[in-house]
């Protein structure tokens, strides 16, 4: 090893080895210098079918029958008891059942040198990739309780936080040209002042000559769809470069950063899995274990307990950063708030609050000694502004200054409080100075910019600000950035706060949702076939088919159901009123009654399914047209609704008697739906146990697999069960040993 490489190393870890507790309400001092590779716990991933992978298999698989159900409805109805056809879709079945595969991380870096982690704000994207890069800075990372043996390789971490980019990015804007990623990250590493020592020349004759880990943090942070997706090409032409080929990389995003933009499909995509119940309790044991040593293990005994107790905190619990924020609020004042935005405001309560009982700071008169209350509405406008600037998530400092010094002025005025002694800018400034340096909400960049130390912070107290201005004026500001991914957390903060409060504010959030819902009054009419004239203008000069253009508009339309879904479940009761659940309804039955007849929209119709049962909304008018449709003329509508009806989860007794009854039909692709349906329910009784036992004897084929899958589904291992998918397993058919050997697998 290099002298130049052995600093590069103690950089890393130096930089990356440490847990960024600033800006969370924590002011034990021995949590102050806690190495990150002592308390980190590797998380799971979930392995997603790659892009190329759908791309190609699906579409090979699909072409002969989807050419008919492109052309009329028929076509693709008769196409159901063809042989054919069953067996392509028992093969899309197969990808889409694997889609979602619990990955070890060791397996997921061993399997794919190129990654895409997703996941949801504080899920631990950033941990993971400071962990990465501490133990292969460190070379522990072939130790057995790390990554293991396979990685014995002396790879050379790089981190690229792509928020700290935005210099280059500005650039991008304007020159059309593909940049140079490697010569961009030999810049950034060369020129980095934390890297003194290490020169350009050494990082680029190391990207180019020596195995490397490059780790990228935070694709979403490019909040601009063009920028992001310039990046994104970049990155494409680096890791296809052959001169790149010993470079393993790893790329993080939110979910909605990754939308509307592509990858190169040499990327395999993984998502990032919540918590259980069993990892959260590890999670809090090794948390106080670490951070408190032997101390507190009672009061961590107790957290876990309450955690357990309260459904809507184990929820929250699952997300690495907030539980880690429901430890630290606990530990102070023993509160388990029960919402996101509670949790939100308990967090800035204590930050804040903190600082106001700091004794010297007090008695410093700092802006007239307002409550730590005035001083988060102080803040509110502030985080607005810089989500606002989304193109430069870091702001100068003297602009803060001037922001913070309207925002006080025009406090002052409302409220009719006496002005200091001090000039409003310099009292401003004492302010910022403050909340940098004590309260940890804002973190300097050391260049003389500040940021906010979570976006979650920013995001959250931008909501606020929004929340706070007067009707209409909230829902003119959501609903101008409503379709744009870099708010979409603000809108939903939005939502859950006003939600949460009661009162006014709850008719508000009322307001705000029915507007989102009602963005298009009349959807019907526009999924209506455009004429060839409208194609033409729509698509800015470009020949769109119709049902491609129908489709499109159809996904357009979901997002804002998909958001105003989201924020709806996480209201408070109070403001979840008749008229809100009347409309969620109406507009779940509108677009099942058009959509559960035409082929075009079976992905939407799914999505739509999906958010009903995860959100929990209203379905009972939904869930009786699809039990009035197992009764349709047309064998299409009959098979989609057995299949929505297991989708939707709805485990009555009126739902699973419908289903038998379909068990019992004389068209097999209808035994078959109603099979799959009863095993996705997940719910067991012994009449359920029975007919799936019945239907593994089918003659055919596509029942037989059907009855196999949801018996390794519904997890009964009961003898009768175990013997039935034994005798099942010596089946001629090489898809049904298939299915029955993965059921097995199931039962253990």
């Amino acid at each position: 090893m290099t002298h130049i490489e052995q600093i590069y190393r103690q950089q890393v870890v130096k930089i990356y080895n440490r847990i960024p507790l600033t800006g969370l309400p924590e002011r034990d001092p021995r949590l102050n210098d806690i190495p990150l590779d002592k308390i980190f716990i590797k998380l799971t991933l979930e392995s997603k079918v790659s892009a190329l992978a759908l791309e190609s298999k699906v579409s090979a698989l699909a072409l002969e029958d989807s050419k008919a159900s492109a052309l009329a409805l028929k076509s693709k109805a008769s196409a159901l008891e063809d042989e054919d056809f069953l067996r392509h879709q028992w093969e899309r079945e197969q990808l889409a059942e694997r889609s979602p595969e619990p990955i070890a991380l060791a397996s997921a870096l061993q399997k794919y040198p190129r990654l895409l982690i997703t996941g949801a704000p504080g899920s631990g994207k950033t941990t993971l990739l400071r962990w990465l890069a501490v133990i292969f800075a460190n070379q522990q990372q072939a130790e057995p309780d790390r990554l293991g043996a396979y990685f014995t390789e002396a790879a050379i971490p790089i981190v690229i936080e792509l928020r700290r980019f935005y210099p280059r990015f500005k650039e991008l804007i304007d020159d059309p040209a593909t940049f140079d990623l490697a010569e961009v990250i030999t810049s950034y590493v060369g020129k980095d002042k934390q890297f003194e020592g290490v020169s350009e020349q050494w990082m680029s004759e190391t990207l180019a000559h020596k195995p490397c880990l490059l780790l990228i943090d935070g694709l979403d942070e490019i909040a601009t769809q063009n920028v992001r997706q310039r990046f994104l090409e970049a990155l494409a032409a680096f890791v296809q470069n052959q001169t790149f080929a010993k470079v393993r990389c790893l790329l993080t995003t939110r979910p909605h950063g990754f939308r509307d933009v592509s990858l190169s499909a040499q990327f395999q995509r993984t998502e990032i899995q919540a918590f259980t119940v069993d990892e959260v309790a590890e999670f809090i044991r090794h948390w106080y274990e670490t951070a408190y040593e032997f101390d507190y293990q009672d009061e961590a005994h107790a957290l876990i307990s309450a955690i357990q107790a309260n459904q809507r905190v184990t929820e929250i619990a699952q997300n690495p950063l907030l539980c880690t924020i429901i430890a630290i609020i606990y530990r102070n004042n023993r509160v388990l708030p029960n919402r996101r935005v509670e949790l939100y405001f308990k967090c800035c309560e204590a930050l804040l609050d903190t600082w106001e009982r700091n004794k010297l700071i007090k008695e410093s008169g700092l802006i007239g000694g307002f409550d730590w209350q005035t001083k988060l509405e102080l803040l509110m406008p502030v985080a607005y502004w810089f989500h606002e600037h989304h193109e430069q998530l870091a702001m100068p400092e003297e602009a803060v200054v001037k922001q913070l010094a309207h925002a006080l002025e025009r406090l002052r005025k409302k409220s009719g409080l006496a002005s200091s002694n001090k000039p409003i800018e310099q009292e401003a400034r004492d302010f910022i100075k403050a909340i940098r340096d004590r309260s940890g909400l804002l973190q300097g960049r050391g260049d003389g910019t500040l940021e906010f130390t979570h976006r979650t912070f920013q995001e959250y107290l931008a909501a606020r600000h929004i929340a706070a201005l007067p009707d209409p004026i909230y829902i003119d500001r959501v609903m101008a950035h409503l379709h744009q991914a870099w708010w979409r957390e603000v809108h939903l903060l939005v939502i859950g706060h006003l939600g949460s409060c009661g009162g006014g504010d709850a008719e508000k959030a009322e307001r705000l949702l029915l507007t989102i819902l009602n963005v298009y009054k009349a959807p019907s009419r526009w999924l209506l076939p455009p004429t060839n004239q409208w194609l033409f203008l729509l698509n800015l000069g470009k020949w769109l088919p119709r049902f491609q253009w129908q489709k499109r508009l159809a996904w357009h339309l979901m997002r804002e159901f998909e958001l105003a879904a989201q924020g709806y479940a996480d209201c408070a009761i109070s403001a979840k009123t008749r008229t809100l659940t009347t409309t969620f309804s109406q507009f779940a039955e509108q677009r099942v009654s058009k959509w559960i007849n035409n082929p075009f929209y079976e992905a939407q119709l799914s999505f739509l399914l999906t958010i009903l049962k995860q959100q929990a909304l209203p379905r009972e008018t939904v869930i009786a047209i699809f039990i009035k449709a197992l009764q349709d003329q047309d064998k299409y509508v009959r098979r989609v609704a057995a299949e929505s009806l297991g989708q939707l989860g709805e485990t009555s007794p009126k739902v699973i008697d419908a289903l038998l009854l379909v068990l019992q039909n004389k068209k097999m692709w209808m035994r078959s739906a109603a099979a799959k349906s009863l095993g996705q329910l997940g719910k067991t009784s012994s009449k359920v146990i029975d007919a799936l036992l019945l239907a593994l004897q089918d003659e055919e084929w596509y029942v037989r697999r059907a009855a196999a899958s949801s018996l390794g589904q519904l997890g009964e291992t009961s003898p009768k069960v175990i013997d039935a998918l034994l005798l099942a397993l010596q089946n001629q058919d090489g898809y049904i040993r298939y299915t029955v050997a993965s059921s097995l697998g199931q039962l253990g």
